[in-house]
């Protein structure tokens, strides 16, 4: 006669006979160990019930004969925060039922996953069931939800090559060599070349969360093409931008412009000054003296001699700048200046200006340099160029291998100086305000002293011109408070911004300004970077 007795409906084990009536098992212990080398090994055991067995008591009727129990698997779902997850969790079975797909779905669908259900995960993870040991509970995310993806911003592609372009595609001559000065046929267009194509904004893909509701995407911003001088757009397709004259194509951010173009082998004596209402290009050098201003970009091939250059457009001089030796305060020779990027291979005595960006391939001796965003001496990502000596005067950052030199030349940085320019707009605002509020106040008590007079047409028309007074203070003072708020702003990203990068040594004699902060350095420093942490100048140095 067999020991247990299993009910399939219930799931229950129960001993055939109570152990007192046939003498066996003698205990709780062996009892346990019966069960557990038994087919009912991975049930569970009533821990309770199986003492109550042993106890010394004569009243049988009260104990229970059933022993342990067969647990089905147990499932239940959480979803993170964003419902975009959903993760279930399986106890498997001792002795039960397992999970069965039906099951799975059921528990998903009651706890509100509609959508983003991955099947092969969800076949994966009941799997598991046949490999995990009775009793043990596992994870898994069985359904995603869906991210909406944004639109993306138009783009513009331009179409053809600029002049740009062409100084950094010098010819190749015979036996591989290249020839600096000989960069191949000025890059022209005619009417109805084709220069720049816009690519329309998207609208973005709408996603959805695993209870099924839509997350909408956020639209990109739809630019339009830009029609500068010397170009139009496509009469057939308006996202095409043509020229619509002959000459040089300029590129610009949102368009391109056509530019008459100036060609000289050498600007000096011989050709005088030049200024010109478009682009120039010198395949060769500008001499001691000269004077080149123009409208678009300044292109040299070679270098630029104590010479003064100024542009509306972008300044590129491959080889380098240089001016003659001088002495504290006294003018520069040499100065170029121009509203958009300028890109030079080296610049020596100069005094250079950008109202962008300021790129100098090697290194800057004695210099004054300033632009409106980024100084980076050096190629590449991580630049080795040198700045020795001079003053740059403003820039929001400033990247370098080197920063001054072993001799100890002073080499002064003077950055984020808008702050001063900001900060007196700030406490002017705020003053503003102040006499706003002093004046909104004395509208107030007038108007309340004249509705204590006598109804009359004259305290009416007087009450309705302290109340008209009062809107346009009102107006003043909330456009007076939104101005503080954008100039707090700005000061607030101009110092976050502000930061000076050396990636390879910093010399003594360096004297840095930032705001209105300043530090002087007296010895060599590894690379680091230096910032301003609450008001104060910081250096943080780059490990490993």
């Amino acid at each position: 006669m067999s020991l247990f007795v299993f009910d399939e409906q219930s799931g229950q084990l129960s001993l055939s006979g109570h152990p007192k009536d046939t003498g066996f098992p003698a205990t709780s212990a062996q009892l346990i160990e019966l069960i557990e080398q038994s087919a009912y090994a991975d049930f569970d055991i009533l821990h309770a019930n199986v003492g109550k067995l042993f106890n010394p008591s004569n009243d049988q009727a009260k104990d229970s004969l059933l022993v342990a129990k067969a647990a089905d698997a147990q499932i239940s779902v959480r979803i993170d925060d964003n419902n975009m997850l959903a993760e279930a969790r399986i106890t498997t079975a001792r002795g039960g039922k397992m999970i069965n797909m039906d099951q799975a779905k059921a528990t998903l669908a009651a706890a509100g996953v509609v959508r983003g259900i991955n099947q092969s995960a969800l076949d994966k993870f009941l799997g598991q069931q046949f490999e995990s040991p009775s009793g043990a509970t596992y994870n898994a995310i069985v359904a995603h939800g869906q991210r909406a993806k944004d639109g993306s911003d138009a783009r513009f592609v331009r179409l053809c090559m600029t002049a740009q372009d062409r100084i950094l595609s010098p010819q190749e001559k015979e036996g591989g060599k290249v020839d600096m000065r000989d960069l191949g046929a000025i890059i022209t267009v005619v009417p109805g070349t084709p220069l720049m194509k816009r690519i329309p904004a998207t609208l973005g893909e709408a996603g959805f969360t695993v209870f099924g509701d839509v997350l909408q995407p956020k639209p990109g911003r739809d630019l339009e093409l830009e029609v500068f001088d010397g170009t139009k757009l496509d009469p057939t397709d308006s996202n095409l931008l043509i020229a619509d004259a002959k000459g040089v194509p300029v590129a610009l951010p949102r368009g391109i412009r056509v530019d008459d173009v100036l060609c000289y082998e050498n600007i000096d004596v011989t050709t005088g000054h030049v200024e010109f209402d478009g682009s120039v290009i010198v395949s060769g050098d500008i001499k001691d003296g000269m004077r080149v201003k123009a409208s678009g970009d300044i292109t040299v091939i070679g270098f630029v001699e104590s010479a003064t250059l100024e542009c509306e457009g972008a300044v590129t001089i491959v080889l380098g700048a240089i001016g003659r030796k001088r002495i504290e305060n006294e003018a520069f020779s040499c100065e170029i200046k121009a509203k958009r990027t300028i890109s030079i291979g080296y610049a020596q005595y100069c005094n250079i200006h950008s109202d962008q960006d300021l790129f100098i391939d090697r290194q800057a001796l004695h210099c004054d340099l300033s632009a409106r965003r980024l100084i980076r001496v050096g190629k590449g990502e991580t630049p080795r160029g040198k700045i020795i000596g001079g003053h740059i005067l403003d820039a929001l950052r400033i990247e370098t291998g080197e920063l001054g030199a072993p001799s100890g030349t002073k080499t002064r940085i003077s950055i984020a100086q808008n702050w001063h320019t900001l900060r007196e707009k700030q406490l002017q605002f705020v003053e503003f305000e102040k006499i706003l509020s002093a004046k909104a106040e004395a509208v107030r008590q007038a108007k309340k002293k004249a509705a204590k007079a006598a109804p009359s047409s004259k305290r009416d028309a007087y009450l309705q011109k302290l109340l008209n007074s009062e809107k346009q203070l009102d107006l003043h003072l909330a456009r007076n408070r939104r101005n503080v708020v954008l100039v707090k702003q700005k000061i607030n990203a101009l110092l976050k911004t502000s930061r000076v990068k050396v990636n390879e040594l910093m010399h003594p004699g360096v004297e840095l300004k930032i705001a209105r902060d300043c530090k002087m350095f007296s010895r060599i420093y590894p690379p680091h970077l230096l910032k301003l942490d609450e008001g104060k100048i910081t250096q943080q140095f780059v490990t490993g």
